[in-house]
């Protein structure tokens, strides 16, 4: 093409309104191709017939701003054992350039060497031409395929991609970088006119050529290489109307085999995706993608892909409503705004998961039951296969698409990614909640580009009015395992008057293999009452913090017995029945009401720590005993609390130089046991100090000391304050200083390090 003819179409294909912009020299795709250019649009000329090998020829062509200065090469991700062939041409405006591979090492990296040196800041492209047969299926690596389809005892065969995690490259040239999405596509393929292709975007056009046809797509929004798809079979084309979103009609659309006899009852189950996108866009703004399309194409894999504006389903799929809604819901949460690396994944797994909650809460006529789908994302993520994994995939487990998708995090990121998401609602409320949602759906950062987690939490925290939620997301997206309230851990309550509740939320165990110190855990309460009165009050633990209350933004307390209430007297409360947390329990309500922990708390004083308590009613208390553990979840005793009168006790222990935690233990005579809240004090660290081995001394000054600093200073001075000595010594360690050519007499050694200071006189004899 034309230099100047390549200007013009840029100009018309690209699409300003939700251009990406890549930062000079970035790159964060696994394998670092185009660190020097931003890609701003791809046009595919493919060439594609599903009766024959799944063999794709044709060309891609790249537009793309340098974003680097001094560009003469740029690089590609594709696949060098199928398409490094005599076929493989690369042309800048019609002149061939040198193309190669890696011998070693990561070698699907093509390289373009051109024929000049680019700018920064340069709009160009790069057309490829290739002709090749993409790998073999190879365990969860899909890629490009073409599989003959059974309807009846006829195979009918179809051709279609599947490039989730890494197989984009298997299949056509591409720079496979989430955070560089490709801004806009076009798509023209030629196929047998007895067959049709299904792509992303719009349908622009379908022009007989011969024996052929050629359909040209188009695609208007930023889209990430791995959601590029293609599938090319004998499709019937189901019109299904239009869904209004935000006041524009767009059409949905089912492109299945045109050999099946799909009923009407089948069809009805599809078109609940009509009233989901409905249902969604109020949730979270409208559908991502209104201007162009939503629709559903079979494919020949098992289960569903959220190929951006078109989602893949294998047959058994069109019929199922959790992989309808989870598809779907993929086009906000993982299209519109993708993960930025594969270690992020459950921002579009779990969120999709819990789409199948929403489905059910929204959409009742899918049959989906929220409580049932909860229950089995709570089990699946709590179960001994799976509790040992966080939502955060690690570097080993994405290098390539049988790491992830073997590994349990292939699991994880679904179920406990589901879970957390319901905790993060459940906490917040459905008011925040959703609106955390779509900030963080139209954050401008994030929008039609790629997040972090680290994104997901800094929005969920500004609807609570900067509550800090790291330690939920260290416990639950990055930690693994789960929180139980069980044994001598289980909830107390009791009623408080006709209308509150207090709880007691005093310790928490965890689950084998946890790596979390103390869960932030979310404890959905539900609490009945006489009349049928039925409510849910969330609790939030946050351990050595205290307790807050949670459902409707986060109330902050930093007591273990927060008192809510309620309007009604409770008769009884259970421990998450509607499995909204991955946290587990039981409650029990206590008897002696009267006596309440009225105030505790732990103070350094010197070299000890100081505790005291007091109580509503003591002479219910047989014994109070205070405990200390050193990560919040385990204790022992460090001694029985002396009674001061009036419900006041107190004790006072050493102090330890380590973090330690304490809480007091309230033994009833009743038998029943009642804990305060959890304190954190700091250790308490010894203060540097030096000693002489001898004084006098005679040539030699020796002197022993410790401390936590590396090192610390000295001088030697006589009384007249002139400075004869000095130097650096290193703490705990024997340490000389020589004193030869000193006159005998007194002098001054001093010693310092940071605020710290020590003088000590010694005679020199």
């Amino acid at each position: 093409m034309k230099y100047f003819l390549h200007i013009a179409i840029f100009l018309l294909i690209s699409n300003p309104g939700y251009s990406q912009h890549l930062p000079v020299g970035r790159t964060s795709g696994n394998s670092g191709t185009g660190g020097n250019i931003d890609v701003k649009h791809h046009r595919f000329e493919w060439n594609i017939d599903p009766t024959k090998s799944k063999r794709i020829s044709g060309s891609v062509t790249t537009y793309f701003e340098t974003t680097q200065s001094g560009v003469n090469k740029i690089t590609f991700d594709l696949n060098k054992a199928s398409f490094n062939n005599g076929s493989l041409i690369a042309k800048y405006h019609g002149i061939d350039c040198a193309t190669s591979f890696p011998a070693s090492g990561n070698t699907d990296i093509l390289t373009i060497t051109l024929p000049v040196t680019l700018g920064n800041g340069k709009l160009d492209s790069v057309t490829i031409f290739y002709n090749g047969v993409p790998p073999a299926v190879n365990g969860q690596a899909e890629g490009c395929q073409q599989k003959n389809v059974k309807v009846g005892s006829v195979n009918y065969p179809i051709f279609y991609t599947l490039s989730e995690s890494y197989e984009d490259k298997d299949w056509w040239p591409c720079k496979a970088d989430m955070q560089d999405k490709i801004d806009s596509l076009t798509f023209i393929i030629t196929t047998p006119s007895a067959y049709r292709p299904a792509a992303n975007g719009v349908l622009i056009s379908e022009v007989t050529s011969g024996s052929n046809k050629v359909y040209t797509f188009k695609h208007k929004y930023p889209i990430a290489s791995y959601l590029v798809a293609v599938a090319v079979a004998n499709y019937k084309v189901y019109n299904r109307g239009t869904v209004n979103i935000g006041g524009t009609n767009m059409p949905v659309d089912y492109y299945i085999l045109n050999a099946r006899n799909v009923t009407t009852g089948q069809l009805n189950t599809m078109d609940a995706c009509k009233q989901e996108l409905v249902e969604f866009s109020n949730l979270f703004g409208d559908y991502p993608f209104k201007n162009e399309k939503y629709g559903m194409y079979e494919f020949a894999w098992g289960g569903g892909m959220e190929h951006q504006t078109f989602s893949a389903m294998g047959w058994n799929s069109f019929t199922n409503a959790g992989v309808i809604a989870h598809e779907l819901m993929h086009q906000w949460f993982g299209d519109k705004v993708t993960m930025a690396t594969w270690h992020h994944l459950w921002l579009a797994e779990g969120f999709a998961s819990y789409g199948e909650v929403l489905a059910g809460e929204k959409v009742p006529s899918t049959g989906l039951n929220p409580v049932s789908i909860r229950g089995s994302l709570k089990s699946a993520a709590n179960s001994s296969s799976e509790r040992g994994y966080g939502c955060i995939i690690p570097q080993p487990n994405i290098e390539n698409s049988n790491a992830l998708w073997n590994s349990q995090y292939g699991n994880s990121v679904y179920d406990r990614g589901g879970m957390v998401v319901s905790m993060l609602r459940t906490l917040l409320g459905d008011d925040k909640f959703f609106q955390a949602c779509r900030n963080y759906l139209n954050d401008p950062a994030l929008q039609y580009a790629s997040a972090t987690t680290a994104d997901l939490q800094a929005h969920m925290e500004a609807v609570t009015g900067g509550f800090d939620l790291t330690s939920f997301f260290d416990s639950f997206a990055y930690g693994n395992g789960y929180p139980t309230y069980s044994g001598a851990n289980k909830i107390n309550w009791q009623a408080v008057g006709t209308d509150k509740i207090r709880f007691g939320v005093y310790s928490q165990g965890k689950s084998s293999g946890s790596n979390v110190g103390y869960y932030s855990a979310v404890i959905p309460l539900r609490v009945q009452g006489n009349g049928g009165k039925d409510t849910v009050i969330v609790l939030y633990d946050r351990g050595p913090e205290g307790v807050s209350v949670g459902g409707d933004g986060i109330v902050y307390g930093n007591s273990a017995t927060p008192t809510v209430y309620l309007g009604f007297t409770p008769t009884s409360v259970t421990f998450d029945p509607y499995n909204m947390s991955l946290a587990t329990g039981t409650t029990l309500q206590t008897t002696v009401l009267a006596t309440e922990i009225t105030d505790f708390d732990v103070r350094p004083l010197d070299e000890k720590v100081k505790a005291t308590l007091g109580l509503a009613d003591y002479e219910s208390a047989k014994s109070i005993t205070l405990e200390s553990g050193a990560d919040g979840s385990s204790f022992v005793s460090s001694g029985l609390m002396k009674s001061m009168g009036s419900g006041n006790y107190t004790l006072e222990i050493p102090s330890r130089q380590s973090v330690t935690f304490y809480r007091a233990r309230v033994l009833l005579h009743s038998g029943e046991v009642l804990y305060s809240r959890v304190v954190r004090i700091a250790g308490v660290q010894p203060q540097p100090s030096v000693r002489l081995l001898a004084n006098p001394v005679s040539g030699i000054l020796r002197l022993r000391s410790q401390g936590d600093g590396n090192s610390f200073s000295y001088k030697i001075a006589d009384f007249n304050g002139r400075i004869l000595r000095r130097g650096t010594l290193n703490f705990n360690t024997l340490s000389e200083i020589d004193l030869k050519n000193l006159q005998k007499g007194q002098y001054l050694l001093t010693v310092q390090s940071g605020p710290w200071n020590q003088t000590i006189r010694f005679m020199l004899q």
